[in-house]
């Protein structure tokens, strides 16, 4: 997949812009032919991986007496069906990662993954295409599938909140977080999931300041004990006139976790978590995993 290349283009170089007006649901008809070739280009000559992409979207392929799967999936899906074939062809053809190694003092180096310099110039093709087009949709930011398109600065924030939370005391938040973001905003949006993996990245963040002696610390417990214990916790910007430093990133804890509607299940009918409310948890928790990861909720000895 991918042997076939294109040019690199220049984000910045004249003519390339932001479409105006609001992003464009679906495949609108001036971007279909596009879309397919783009599909077809790539999966001509590789008729494993169209006939993997085809089994793992569960598609039948007919195209007559010569079965042809990359035939089948550039031109005979619906169009829905075509976005899903387009995130799953980037899916399926992510680089190889690089094993981390030791940096000599306890922790790991991520030297991230091998470059496909063919795949990176059509992924660049495609990005391109869905940003003239005005898509709804773009590549997201691993390159690894189609996402909403959000506001870039939002985009730019995760990625460093993810980058600072890499650490030991930090726990598994980044990856908590990279999953919730993926669940809100991706091709396949779960929200109930998104929403999961949010508190679970908050809960990895602050376990370390709030709750240091317990490895079975929830975000429950976690308020318990700033409840119990306020004058113990303080933050960069100090509460003014109050003697209770951490009340802000309590309440926004508390919010967090108290707004989980589908997080235990009982004789009434289970309300699992709506887009919108998957989608504001998710940037709550980024906000906590920033301050959290960067220090600037501290704990007093």
């Amino acid at each position: 997949m991918f042997r076939r290349g294109r040019n690199r283009q220049d984000p910045q170089a004249p003519g390339r812009r932001e479409v105006e007006g609001p992003p464009v649901e679906g495949v609108p008809d001036y971007m279909e032919i596009p879309l397919r070739q783009w599909v077809m280009v790539l999966l001509q000559n590789d008729e494993v991986n169209a006939q993997r992409i085809a089994l793992h979207l569960k598609l039948r392929v007919d195209t007559g007496r010569v079965y042809s799967p990359a035939k089948f999936l550039a031109a005979s899906t619906t169009k829905e069906q075509l976005l899903d074939v387009v995130s799953t062809m980037l899916a399926f053809s992510v680089p190889p990662k690089i094993p981390p190694v030791s940096n000599g003092r306890g922790g790991r180096l991520y030297l991230g993954s091998h470059v496909n310099p063919k795949r990176e110039n059509a992924v660049d093709a495609l990005q391109d295409m869905l940003t003239l087009a005005g898509s709804s949709y773009r590549v997201n930011e691993a390159r690894t599938g189609l996402e909403l398109r959000i506001d870039e600065t939002a985009q730019k924030a995760l990625s460093s909140t993810v980058a600072a939370a890499r650490t030991a005391q930090s726990g598994s938040a980044a990856e908590h977080l990279s999953t919730a973001w993926k669940c809100a905003y991706g091709r396949d949006p779960d929200p109930s999931k998104a929403y999961s993996e949010a508190i679970k990245a908050v809960e990895s963040a602050s376990q370390a300041v709030i709750e240091p002696s317990n490895a079975k610390a929830t975000l429950g417990s976690m308020l318990g004990v700033i409840r119990n214990s306020p004058q113990r916790f303080s933050t960069a910007i100090p509460a003014p006139g109050q003697e209770n430093d951490i009340e802000l990133v309590s309440a926004m804890m508390q919010r967090l976790w108290k707004g989980q509607t589908a997080r235990h299940g009982s004789q009434n009918p289970t309300r699992f978590e709506t887009q919108r409310e998957a989608e504001m948890a998710v940037h709550l928790a980024a906000t906590l995993v920033q301050w959290l990861a960067a220090g600037l909720v501290q704990r007093t000895p």
